[in-house]
């Protein structure tokens, strides 16, 4: 990298300053814990940023594509409807609140059916994905729906009128399956912990689009 462009060494020194402070302030009596505050504000506050611009540029794009009648610009009218109403239900006096007033019952009322719905719709298509895995690689296709099978079909309520299938599916959840999923984790935590040194040290650079 070389030293005679700032555009290319000021913003990782800048990255590895900043990751460096807030990863010192987790050590126990750490002078530095208000400054690594800040800049967990201050990130904070550029993502909030982010976040009303993306929502200004989503409200740009569907409000051309609603004014030059592009195809189905009917869903962008109803995507624009349902944002200025969620917004405008948001900043109304009681309506910041997640659990009670005006926003809560729209989550209540209107987001979480239509989140059900959509994990319904998702059996289907995993039904879907399953067959056409089986026709792909019938081997271990066969091994993984059986499986799935034999654990969905036992979580109902009749499962509990064979006598100890209950104990054998409790057995294979503590320590087969709760041992694949501890070692996906320890896989997930070390990946992220490379991705971060990756970022940290400058190999990784997406506040350059590098």
């Amino acid at each position: 990298m070389p030293l005679a462009d700032p555009k290319r060494w000021l913003p990782v020194l800048l990255a590895l300053l900043a990751g460096s402070i807030v990863l010192a302030s987790y050590l126990q009596a750490n002078p530095i814990r208000p400054l690594s505050d800040g800049l967990l504000q201050v990130a904070a506050l550029l993502t909030a940023a982010g976040l009303l611009l993306g929502i200004i540029n989503v409200l740009g794009v569907h409000l051309r594509r609603m004014w030059s009648r592009s195809t189905h610009w009917q869903y962008s009218g109803v995507l624009v409807i349902a944002l200025v109403a969620t917004f405008v239900l948001g900043v109304l006096p009681g309506g910041t609140s997640t659990v009670g007033g005006l926003a809560g019952d729209v989550f209540r009322y209107v987001y979480q059916p239509l989140a059900v719905s959509i994990l319904a719709l998702l059996t289907f298509f995993a039904l879907r994905a399953a067959w056409h895995a089986l026709q792909v690689r019938p081997g271990e296709a066969s091994v993984i729906l059986t499986v799935a099978v034999i654990f969905l079909l036992a979580s109902g309520p009749w499962a509990e009128a064979i006598p100890g299938l209950g104990e054998i599916l409790q057995w294979v959840r503590a320590y087969p399956v709760l041992g694949v999923a501890r070692g996906l984790l320890l896989g997930i935590g070390i990946g992220a912990l490379v991705a971060s040194l990756r970022l940290l040290l400058g190999f990784d650079q997406p506040y350059l689009d590098r």
